[in-house]
């Protein structure tokens, strides 16, 4: 008995001093170590009156500790250290007798249910001392992480304290296989804990470098979009054409009930919609004249150079996953593709262009017919919604047609009440 009551007290103190820390929010910390095992290895070996010893020797190391390095003590912490040593008592009483303990299998069920359901218990009792939220992210999944392993060393732990019994005859070979035993106690502490560490620092470089992974991908598109926006200064008459397609874009989208996630994916791919210019000589983009066949032709690969700049950018990217990312692609490679299938650069017909494209294809032409170019003045908005219903089918999706006129007229609605209550002020005054 006095052999075990120094065992437990020496692996208090090593449990106390093999920890890791598992941050908790932005702002707190949790400290584990090994003492949630220490309590079941003592119930095993004992009863409830070894582990009371063993929490009180825990207990003791920890006060220790705290004043020697002159850390604030903190006695809630004194309360979960006895709710976890209850939570082990309670749950070796409740299933000792109920499974086959003598067997190995019986013992590590009694041994993870014992350290899993200790740990539900600290993951509860430290959200109701410390006031931490449940919700925060992590820490409880990093907190019973290990669960398992902790339970296969208590199981050996176990196994091998129950041939000790073998030997009690002779109080040497006794003596001798505990010192085995803590010493291997002590080793396994040591290196679940090194283990635990470098867990926690490889998941902090990953985090790290997932972070700085999301920053460069921002920096990317950021780049992107300023190419985008520069490459219509190269041509005054394209000045913010891609800035109103995307929010014409957004507008039809909007009026055919689609969802805020496929907004936001339409309104960038509209941003980026002609990015692929950057790769067509100057003297076809900014030729003041109609393009020959044979510019037009060079003009009409934008699309496909679009693509597949943005795809290299956005496959390693994370801010977007896989299905918006190439609901994006999809409008920069396919917004001039027409329902009669004479678009380019695949010749598709109307079941064959993503919605996202026709809707698109919409915007795009109608801010074309409306801005000026070197060789033609801007239409009105009358005559430009007289050519969008003239192609109707043909030319432009008709759902995507009719939406976005119905958002003009809206919009021309919207303006000429604002006219009014502007003139109905001034006469006021």
């Amino acid at each position: 008995m006095y052999l075990s009551l120094i065992t437990f007290a020496i692996l208090a103190y090593f449990a106390h001093q093999q920890y890791f820390v598992i941050p908790v929010g932005n702002q707190s910390r949790f400290r584990e170590d090994g003492h949630v095992l220490l309590f079941a290895a003592s119930m095993w070996v004992g009863d409830i009156s070894l582990l009371a010893w063993t929490t009180a020797c825990y207990i003791a190391v920890y006060s220790y500790q705290r004043f020697r390095i002159r850390w604030p003590y903190r006695p809630m912490n004194l309360v979960l250290i006895v709710s976890q040593a209850a939570a082990v008592a309670l749950v070796f009483h409740a299933l000792e007798d109920r499974l086959a303990t003598e067997k190995s299998m019986g013992m590590f069920l009694l041994m993870f249910s014992a350290v899993l359901l200790t740990q539900l218990v600290t993951v509860l009792v430290s959200s109701l001392l410390f006031q931490i939220s449940l919700r925060t992210g992590g820490w409880k999944r990093t907190l019973l992480k290990f669960t398992l392993m902790d339970s296969i060393y208590l199981t050996l732990y176990a196994i091998a304290s129950s041939y000790i019994k073998m030997v009690q005859d002779d109080r040497w070979m006794q003596l001798v296989s505990e010192t085995v035993i803590v010493a291997s106690i002590v080793g396994l502490y040591y290196w679940r804990t090194v283990g635990i560490r470098q867990d926690r620092r490889v998941s902090e470089q990953v985090e790290k470098l997932q972070e700085l992974n999301a920053r460069m991908t921002v920096a990317n598109q950021q780049v992107l979009l300023a190419f985008a926006s520069s490459l219509e200064k190269r041509d005054p008459y394209t000045a913010g054409h891609s800035e109103r397609v995307a929010q014409y874009a957004v507008e039809i989208a909007g009026e055919l009930g689609l969802s805020d996630d496929d907004l936001k994916v339409i309104h960038l791919g509209g941003l980026l919609h002609d990015i692929g210019k950057i790769g067509i000589p100057d003297y076809v983009l900014n030729k003041p004249d109609r393009l020959t066949s044979e510019e037009y032709d060079i003009m009409k690969q934008h699309p496909v150079i679009g693509e597949e700049l943005l795809r290299r950018v956005y496959t390693t990217s994370e801010l977007l996953d896989e299905s918006r990312r190439e609901r994006m692609l999809e409008i920069v490679l396919f917004h001039h593709e027409r329902p009669d299938g004479k678009g380019y650069p695949h010749g598709l017909t109307e079941e064959q262009i993503p919605l996202y494209a026709k809707i698109t294809a919409v915007a795009d032409a109608y801010d074309a017919m409306t801005s000026n170019r070197a060789y033609r003045n801007a239409m009105s908005s009358e005559q430009a919604s007289r050519i969008l219903l003239s192609g109707r089918g043909t030319q432009f999706w008709p759902p995507a047609v009719d939406a976005f006129l119905a958002a003009l007229e809206r919009r021309a609605r919207t303006a000429e009440s604002d006219d009014l209550r502007e003139v109905s002020a001034a006469l006021d005054q």
